[in-house]
């Protein structure tokens, strides 16, 4: 879980993180994102709380912890993505495009876009969870860190559910193959019913629809491997932070419109 927690975090817990042992137990991934759901969760519940009248600082400052505690490299996987995607040329063309350092305008738009999105979806949320009736207390808590739990369990389970579609991707190099062969669908059963268990147990005490915001990660999966193999012919780590980020930014608009 050390290993685990360095990978996906910028929580100090360890000077240097083997790979082989974060993709081999990568089936732990749902468990991280508890770990990560929580500090957010925290830091949405004292914005909203104490500054609730300006709801859209209290969305920024949430959103800023959320990228403080995970870091960037899953939004950068999301702007390699769409510069991949969109970039003319064959699929080797669209590989190297990807593959590139610098980030493009296809990739800077889809980077903004996601980051408006999350930004407008937790204003919004944060806006119905402090309405007049609002108090500091463990019940309102427990509100923000179900939303921001399952937001991250979705997002967690798509990147597990990416692993298990790469199963033949032409792409056998680099850190996402490493994830893809060390990855089976007896471990993928595993990260599904963890992520079940940890959504019903932050769903138990409010609207059962809720529960069902978790497989938004596996929906937004399929749908990126599918324009991925197809567009670009593999399924890398960089996709599966694209499907990281845009599981998020899903869950997180369905939770404020529903």
């Amino acid at each position: 879980m050390l290993d685990l927690i360095s990978f996906l975090t910028q929580i100090p817990v360890r000077e240097e993180v083997k790979i082989e042992v974060v993709a081999a137990r990568s089936y732990l991934f749902p468990f991280v994102a508890l770990l990560i759901g929580l500090p957010v969760a925290v830091v949405a519940f004292l914005a909203f709380g104490y500054i609730g009248a300006a709801t859209e600082i209290a969305a920024l400052l949430t959103l800023l912890a959320l990228y403080l505690v995970t870091g960037l490299i899953h939004l950068d996987g999301l702007a390699d993505f769409f510069d991949g995607l969109l970039a003319p040329g064959s699929k080797g063309d669209k590989i190297r495009a990807m593959k590139d350092d610098k980030m493009g305008i296809a990739g800077l738009f889809a980077t903004i876009l996601v980051l408006l999105v999350s930004l407008f979806a937790v204003e919004s949320i944060g806006a119905e969870l402090t309405t007049a009736a609002f108090t500091f207390n463990l019940v309102s808590l427990y509100d923000f860190a179900s939303v921001f739990i399952i937001a991250e369990v979705s997002a967690k389970l798509s990147m597990n559910t990416c692993m298990v579609l790469g199963k033949g991707s032409d792409d056998n190099e680099g850190l996402g193959a490493l994830f893809i062969q060390s990855f089976s669908p007896r471990k993928y059963m595993s990260a599904l019913l963890s992520a079940v268990l940890i959504a019903l147990l932050f769903t138990v005490f409010t609207p059962s629809v809720r529960f069902f915001f978790m497989f938004t990660g596996i929906v937004v999966a399929f749908l990126v491997s599918y324009i991925a193999k197809k567009k670009l012919g593999v399924i890398s780590g960089d996709i599966m932070g694209a499907s990281n980020e845009l599981a998020r930014c899903t869950t997180l608009l369905l939770w404020a419109i529903l």
